[in-house]
């Protein structure tokens, strides 16, 4: 049965020694990030929809899938700092054919054969067909992040890019947005880099916003 108990706003995740803290700045919206891209980091409901509506089409190009190494804030939001692995599915989204989103989500082993299941028999097909259908997944607040240069994220973020498209990511940091999706008690971390490229892209006027508020201190996945 579907719990009641409303779904709090995303947490920093808990210190875990190790992890470079240069990797994020700023725990509310991240600077420099201003009018069309910064109306997409704050956008509700479906990115991918969003995405359709404004290219045209939108496609899922799934990178990589399957049981793998867990960052250490992506443990510490799933659960613990000594969970070490997890299910996990990388995808680029393109809207048209301008790729615009690097998305991973992540997932406990127990759930992604449980409460979960269908991810795994996603495909090519949007994770925003379980997120957003009936019944709807419940979601978290917004952290927004930025990933430094030098860490770990942003290289993994550029190079799989890279190797994908066979386009440079536009920049050396990685802005994101960090959310958690509920179902039946069992988290789905979800983290949504978006490119420069989608700055490029006007938001339709149904696409509202959804409302943040800056925080102080650091917040978000370091890597």
């Amino acid at each position: 049965m579907r719990s009641r108990m409303p779904l709090p706003a995303l947490p920093p995740p808990a210190r875990t020694p190790g992890t470079p803290t240069h990797a994020v700045r700023h725990a509310g919206l991240p600077q420099p990030a201003s009018g069309r891209r910064a109306a997409w980091l704050r956008t509700g409901g479906s990115l991918s929809a969003r995405l359709a509506a404004a290219g045209g089409s939108v496609s899922v190009q799934v990178l990589r899938q399957g049981r793998l190494r867990l960052l250490p804030a992506e443990a510490a939001w799933l659960g613990g700092p000594r969970r070490r692995y997890g299910h996990v599915r990388e995808v680029l989204l393109s809207a048209g054919a301008m790729p615009v989103v690097f998305a991973r989500s992540v997932l406990r082993q127990p759930h992604a054969r449980g409460s979960w299941k269908a991810v795994r028999g996603l495909g090519g097909r949007a994770l925003a067909d379980l997120l957003f259908g009936r019944p709807a997944a419940r979601r978290s607040g917004f952290a927004f992040v930025r990933f430094a240069p030098a860490s770990r994220v942003a290289a993994g973020v550029r190079r799989r890019w890279q190797q994908a498209t066979g386009q440079a990511w536009g920049s050396r940091s990685v802005l994101a947005r960090v959310s958690v999706f509920a179902r039946r008690g069992a988290p789905l971390l979800l983290t949504e880099c978006l490119a420069p490229a989608v700055g490029r892209l006007g938001l339709q006027p149904r696409a509202r916003p959804v409302r943040w508020r800056p925080k102080g201190g650091e917040s978000g996945l370091k890597g």
